[in-house]
């Protein structure tokens, strides 16, 4: 401890404790009003309010003698339990001052802001200040080219509840906070699809490379692993041979080799199976039937958002809104809306060019009752023709072919269009069908031929 000091064997069990100013430096709590700093004989007592051990509770004042360093930090608490650790510091103005007079101040003012184009992010924090320990429960993270920022806050309305929370939480701190949202930058929904679609070519080159890496260094550890064993050819260890330690240690070099290699080909499968999944994004993104439902929901968001907007400003009219209150809804349903209407008409445009180049796209022109509807592997016989489905027999059926005739179960299901991806009609069903059972009696027609006859 500085001078030579102690104040009690307790403080000897903090050795941060013998080095206060260090510690207020290096980011403690400190409030954001500063208190005078304590004479000799004197102890300052107006903090915010008596700080809180996590485990142990409320914290006590330090109190006793105390070295010159540890009066001119300011006023520091500690837990009741001498086996912890934890302590609050609330420093003095002088301290304060003399950080600043060093351009080191004590809190360096921070600043949540959020755009739909970058998203929710954290500016002004440094490596060690503790603002990113402090947000990690809010759902924030930390990447060496953005920064601190909110998880999936990009391209969306500011989650307020989240960004106040944090806020709260980084001015409990003592860090000051400043909130600045502005709902009305934003980017392209064309804009940020291709910068999605960039991003997942990026990943399946990143894990194709991977995957190719693991499997290489696999296959290699598995093959030295068998060369090891092979010149054994399954003789067991002659234990009071003097050859006994070298086969010991052949065998355990080749099970750690084996297990190397088993370990490094799940990780290759895992790479390859990301890398498979990133090269698909953008077709299942633009799939018709997945466009399709995603565009029934997003139409649904929209009249939500367009009754949303009708009912503020019937408020507002009523006087349960105030200018203020009115302006910042309007502001963010508005940007709710050209988001959405703009998602809608990329959507749109995807199915439009998917028509062009010869995609069916079903609907209820397209069927009657006693058609056969193909879904997946299987036909399902149309018992009703609806606006967005078709009615056809329910239940788990494992068969090829689904009708009225042969269905296992009573109950009905609906089928939407979008799942649609063929049409047999009750005409051609019916010759099929015959002809299934022709080939299937003994006598009939052989199958190999009957192929050939088709296909001819």
């Amino acid at each position: 401890m500085e001078h030579g000091e102690q104040s009690s064997p307790r403080g000897l069990h903090r050795s941060r404790a013998a080095h206060p100013a260090e510690r207020a430096a290096g980011g403690l709590h400190p409030s954001p009003a500063t208190t005078p700093a304590p004479r000799e004989d004197t102890y300052v007592t107006d903090a915010p309010s008596t700080p809180e051990c996590r485990q142990h509770g409320p914290m006590t004042l330090h109190t006793g003698d105390q070295s010159p360093a540890q009066r001119f930090t300011g006023t520091w608490y500690t837990c009741t339990d001498p086996t912890c650790w934890s302590a609050v510091l609330y420093p003095s103005a002088e301290l304060v001052a003399d950080l600043e007079a060093q351009g080191r101040p004590a809190k360096a003012p921070l600043a949540l802001t959020h755009t739909r184009a970058e998203g929710t992010l954290l500016s002004g924090s440094v490596k060690g200040d503790g603002a990113y320990e402090l947000l990690r429960p809010f759902r924030f993270r930390a990447s060496p080219s953005i920064g601190i920022y909110l998880r999936g806050s990009r391209d969306r309305r500011a989650d307020l509840y989240l960004i106040s929370q944090a806020a709260d939480a980084l001015r409990e701190a003592g860090h000051q906070v400043t909130v600045e949202i502005d709902e009305t930058e934003r980017r392209a929904f064309a804009e940020a699809e291709e910068d999605r679609a960039d991003r997942a070519a990026g990943r399946a080159e990143y894990f194709g490379a991977r995957a190719e890496r693991y499997q290489t260094s696999s296959d290699a550890k598995w093959e030295r692993g068998r060369e090891i064993t092979r010149g054994y050819a399954g003789e067991p260890v002659k234990v009071d041979h003097y050859s006994a330690n070298r086969h010991m240690r052949d065998l355990e070099r080749a099970h750690r080799l084996f297990g190397q290699s088993v370990q490094e080909q799940a990780e290759a499968d895992r790479c390859a199976d990301r890398a498979v999944t990133a090269e698909h994004y953008e077709q299942h993104r633009k799939n018709p039937g997945v466009t399709l439902r995603r565009l029934e929901r997003l139409q649904a968001d929209r009249r939500r958002v367009e009754r949303q907007q009708a009912r503020t400003v019937e408020d507002a009219k009523a006087g349960k809104l105030t200018v203020e209150a009115l302006v910042a809804a309007l502001i963010r349903l508005d940007a709710d809306h050209a988001d959405l209407c703009d998602e809608i008409g990329v959507w749109e445009r995807v199915i439009e060019q998917a028509e062009a180049e010869g995609v069916k796209l079903w609907g209820p022109d397209d069927f009657e009752p006693g058609d056969f509807v193909r879904s997946g592997s299987r036909l399902l016989e149309v018992l009703r023709v609806n606006k967005k489905t078709v009615t056809v027999p329910g239940g788990p059926e494992a068969g090829p072919v689904v009708s009225k005739a042969n269905r296992q179960y009573s109950w009905n299901g609906k089928l939407p269009y979008d799942k649609v991806t063929g049409r047999v009609s009750a005409e051609e069903m019916r010759a099929l069908l015959a002809q299934a059972e022709e080939e299937s009696q003994p006598g009939g027609t052989d199958p190999a031929s009957a192929q050939d006859q088709r296909d001819a």
